[in-house]
């Protein structure tokens, strides 16, 4: 029982790691982006340290941008308005 609790887990562990890497390599939502960023419309440089503004910013990252307003997502391009 416990040897197939360990199995499982570390198949999740590893579907997990899978998903970051290849988010990573293709910029999606599941990668991890170290580099700074700066809005597409003005160029100001985004704070590293964010205070999310929605939704969609507090689960896979980005910022509103304090100059112009704009919605980034974590690897600088414009966000998708959100539906309402």
């Amino acid at each position: 029982m416990l040897t197939a609790a360990l199995i499982v887990t570390f198949v999740a562990l590893a579907v997990g790691m899978v998903l970051v890497v290849h988010g990573t390599i293709a910029k999606n939502r599941w990668g991890i982006n170290l580099e700074e960023v700066s809005c597409p419309r003005c160029s100001k440089l985004l704070p590293k340290v964010r205070k999310p503004r929605s939704l969609r910013e507090s689960m896979w990252g980005g910022c509103t941008c304090p100059n112009c307003g704009v919605e980034v997502d974590k690897w600088g391009r414009e966000a998708p308005p959100t539906q309402a």
